[in-house]
């Protein structure tokens, strides 16, 4: 929820050039990320109040999650609860919409979920995938876990359309989580990683040097809880950002409550948290200068 993936390059080419790009309220890392691919900046400093997300980072960069060292097990819905507030993994990759709190699969569907997992990254084939899908080994005969992930869902596509399954019955053959590792697995690839400090710590403890670029992405107004369910302080946010002697970015929708900032770029942004509906907001950025 709220991640900066889709806008990331315009955003950064909307921010003045700099010595050290900024990032503080890092998230899943999606604007550090650009700034860093982008050459703009010599250095990159990525700063995250919770804990879990620096550790994540960090942990994905250095090729953890790399498919030829990490075989990702299942997640329960008990290990979940059990595991969310301790293992970042955990707790963003198998959350629902990535927000952390709730289980990615509906009870309902957990079990199937499990037995597709366990196929496509441990070649298990259970009662369940023995049922519904007896021949799947005569079509996917990769053992690269990305490929039986694609294949299988091209699979289960071709296969609703042949017996005119349910698209109920397909939704349950999505693999997010492993869509979503990928992603993690991508960071390894960066380059130049001495350009890039990984903090962890609360906006209002940074100090500026001179050459900084700081670009803020705080929980919206009326969108989101900040860490650990505690409400983000908007008020104090604006104070802050409007009390700096040198210029902050940040980014929120059109209808922020302070009125103190001047708008230097929006663009039309589908809510995709509201699936299929014409729920369209004004992604803006904003400055105290």
């Amino acid at each position: 929820m709220g991640s900066k993936n889709g806008i990331a390059v315009e955003l950064i080419s909307r921010l003045p050039d700099g010595k050290r790009f900024v990032d503080l309220f890092g998230g899943g890392f999606a604007m550090s990320h650009c700034a860093l691919l982008s050459n703009k900046y010599n250095q990159v400093l990525y700063n995250e109040y919770n804990p879990l997300l620096p550790k994540l980072i960090r942990k994905a960069i250095n090729g953890e999650y790399n498919y030829d060292r990490f075989k990702p097990k299942f997640i329960t819905r008990k290990e979940f609860n059990n595991l969310k507030d301790k293992d970042g993994y955990v707790k963003y990759i198998w959350s629902f919409s990535n927000q952390g709190d709730t289980y990615l699969f509906g009870a309902d569907i957990e079990k199937n979920k499990e037995s597709i997992h366990n196929w496509v990254v441990f070649n298990i084939k259970d009662e369940f995938m023995k049922t519904y899908f007896s021949d799947i080994d005569k079509y996917i005969k990769t053992k690269d876990i990305k490929k039986r992930r694609l294949l299988f869902r091209r699979y289960v596509e071709i296969l609703r359309k042949k017996l005119k399954i349910s698209k109920e019955f397909a939704r349950t053959q999505h693999l997010e989580r492993l869509e979503r590792l990928q992603t993690l697995e991508q960071l390894q690839q960066l380059e130049q990683l001495e350009r890039l400090a990984i903090v962890q710590g609360d906006y209002k403890d940074y100090e500026y040097k001179d050459g900084d670029v700081v670009y803020c992405d705080p929980p919206y107004e009326d969108t989101a809880k900040y860490n650990n369910n505690t409400s983000f302080n908007h008020k104090e946010f604006y104070d802050w950002v409007a009390s700096r002697p040198y210029q902050v970015y940040f980014s929120s929708y059109n209808n922020i409550s302070d009125k103190r900032f001047k708008m230097v770029w929006a663009k039309g942004k589908r809510n995709l948290m509201a699936g299929a509906t014409k729920n369209h907001k004004y992604e803006c950025l904003y400055t105290n200068k």
